[in-house]
């Protein structure tokens, strides 16, 4: 619980820190090495695995991670898409944009249905439920500071 913590001050400084700076994939890059660190030593922590299990759930969280990150890389790619139209957003970008974003969301909805099914096969119930616990919490964390670092689309003048 102490990483989570961690996470959540870590995500609060940069909530901070992006209202300050511009949009950066530098600034992006360097958090996403840093949640991706610490999310796997949260899930170290909360989870209680019987050798057996941890047989079974390591190699399938290092699967599903790997499948996860085209995911978030293409979050990163439509903010920054959206980031380099800001100033000239026509309905054309503004509607590629939004479909792009659903489509992201939808992506990430069906392979965690898919890895939920994989470890329901093989794992107990509560254990599959707490990590998916700890994903949903972790997720929200980084699209929060990813949304807080993005303004609103602008009004038009």
């Amino acid at each position: 619980m102490k990483k989570l913590l961690v996470l959540s001050l870590l995500v609060f400084t940069s909530l901070s820190f992006s209202q300050i700076e511009s949009f950066d994939s530098t600034y992006i890059e360097g958090l996403k090495k840093d949640v991706g660190g610490t999310f796997k030593e949260i899930v170290k922590e909360n989870l209680k695995l019987t050798e057996d299990e941890a047989k079974i759930f390591w190699p399938l969280f290092d699967e599903y991670m790997a499948a996860r990150s085209p995911i978030f890389e293409e979050r990163v790619s439509i903010t920054e898409e959206y980031m380099m139209n800001y100033y000239a957003l026509d309905d054309a970008t503004a509607k590629d944009l939004i479909n792009k974003s659903v489509q992201s969301n939808q992506d990430l909805l069906d392979l965690r249905k898919e890895y939920l099914d994989k470890m329901f096969e093989q794992l107990p119930a509560p254990l599959v439920g707490k990590f998916f616990q700890l994903d949903n919490r972790i997720s929200a964390l980084v699209d929060l500071v990813r949304m807080s670092a993005t303004p609103l689309v602008r009004d038009e003048e």
